[in-house]
């Protein structure tokens, strides 16, 4: 039996991690393409010597990668993928299985498959969910789509954590993009305090509060906040206010701090404080409902 041959289209961390990873796990040939390394780009010496460590096998043409790939992991930023899929389907394909692994859209997930579906060739729509400096080819994903399953069960024998969810194509990156809602959000809220925290010459002591008061179960943190919002939110807007004056004094722009109070004030005006009796409700689906009566958005 032929020996399969993986594809990298784009070949930044995304494949870089992933492929340094899957050799180490006896992967057998992979190849990549990357026209900023075939136009002497500014990263063509990042990408090549990632290449050389990970024992990937940089091509020359797009052609070529097409011609030779059984199964293709296109790592594009998410504003090229689907133009990227339309030259791609322009040229011969030998791959039977393309994986979109870009943060683009459901809408363009789904006509990416509608697309590779016209030339019998399956799509699967994968979403990673984690650090892959930290996680490497093992970062969790998931996957929907067409091809979904088949690339599950091609390369969890070499450690993939690859978890089906329910759906066509977008499925995946549907989830993908809230949970990014939080986690990009987290970066640049850490970013704003902690530019805060060193002006006000309490980095240390504020790091250590915060991982003080993390200590518990995220999940009953999350339900804990959540609840509280709808009793506590015009209280939490004052005090956001505030740090947001001390912020200007100090010469930083309360970006995020003024979202903050924009979206607790939304929250205020919903009137649940008074409604509640001042006690947050005690799950989440009591929360959920209420959003739902009052319309909240």
């Amino acid at each position: 039996m032929k020996a399969m041959t993986l594809g990298f289209l784009g070949f930044g961390e995304v494949g870089y991690y992933m492929s340094r990873g899957l050799k180490k796990a006896g992967f057998g040939r992979i190849i990549a393409y990357d026209k900023a390394f075939s136009d002497g780009g500014s990263f063509a010496g990042t990408i090549g010597s990632r290449a050389a460590e990970a024992g990937v096998e940089l091509v020359s043409s797009l052609q070529e990668m097409l011609s030779r790939a059984d199964v293709i992991i296109s790592a594009l930023p998410a504003k090229y993928s689907l133009d990227a899929v339309k030259e791609i389907l322009g040229n011969p394909v030998a791959a039977r299985l393309f994986v979109d692994v870009s943060t683009a859209k459901p809408e363009a997930k789904k006509k990416m498959e509608e697309l590779f579906g016209g030339k019998e060739i399956k799509f699967a729509d994968g979403a990673m969910l984690g650090p892959l400096p930290t996680y490497g080819h093992t970062v969790p994903i998931i996957a929907s789509g067409s091809g979904a399953a088949e690339w599950a069960e091609m390369m969890t024998p070499f450690g993939m954590k690859i978890e089906l969810v329910e759906g066509p194509a977008g499925a995946a990156s549907s989830i993908k993009l809230v949970r990014s809602v939080f986690m990009k959000g987290l970066e640049a809220l850490l970013v704003e305090t902690f530019l805060f925290a060193k002006k006000s010459g309490a980095e240390d002591i504020v790091l250590e509060s915060i991982a003080e008061t993390l200590k518990v179960p995220f999940q009953n943190t999350a339900q804990r906040m959540i609840a509280a919002d709808l009793v506590h939110a015009e209280r939490r807007a004052f005090e956001v206010g505030e740090s947001i004056d001390l912020m200007k004094d100090l010469g930083i722009e309360p970006v995020m701090a003024e979202a903050i109070v924009k979206r607790l004030k939304k929250s205020a005006a919903l009137g649940t404080r008074d409604e509640l009796g001042g006690v947050p409700p005690k799950t989440l689906p009591e929360v959920y409902e209420i959003w739902k009566r009052k319309n909240h958005c």
